[in-house]
């Protein structure tokens, strides 16, 4: 069986041109979440504008919370819970995935490589590397979703 998270070398992707480019997962950045199909991947302009429309949510949440614990009141209490598990949570995660991100952009600049802009499902980018010969090697490890058979598989 499977796992749902494949342990893999490379993710692939394009960048504003045809090109396909291969990626490590921390190469990949805040796109590396789910790195198939073909959609745009998530802009860092977009999340640092949600980071920062969170910052007042994250920090009054807490206090509302507090508020409501020390007056005993429980229906604040419980709005104070629930917007601070979703605000402050939230804008954890968000300053994390901008992290990740910061950290990823550094790693592609220095091999040259562009923002993964569009994801590739293996059998696409298989197809581009053998066509375009690169330091990929075609192997199952490399492509692990590729759903033609590799010359050393039996059929």
């Amino acid at each position: 069986m499977r796992s749902i998270i494949v342990d893999r070398p490379y993710y692939y992707a394009t960048g504003m041109e045809r090109t396909v480019y291969a990626y490590t997962q921390d190469e990949w950045g805040i796109g590396g979440s789910q790195p198939s199909g073909n959609y745009s991947v998530h802009t860092t302009t977009g999340l640092y504008i949600v980071t920062i429309l969170m910052t007042i949510p994250a920090i009054v949440a807490p206090l509302v919370l507090i508020i409501g614990v020390v007056g005993l009141n429980i229906l604040l209490g419980l709005f104070g819970l629930v917007f601070t598990a979703l605000f402050t949570g939230g804008w954890l995660l968000a300053i994390r995935s901008l992290r990740r991100e910061w950290k990823a952009s550094k790693l592609r600049r220095l091999k040259g490589l562009p923002k993964p802009r569009f994801a590739l499902n293996d059998d696409k980018a298989r197809s581009w590397f053998e066509a375009n010969p690169s330091g990929i090697a075609i192997t199952r490890e490399n492509f692990p979703d590729s759903t033609r058979p590799f010359p050393d598989e039996s059929i």
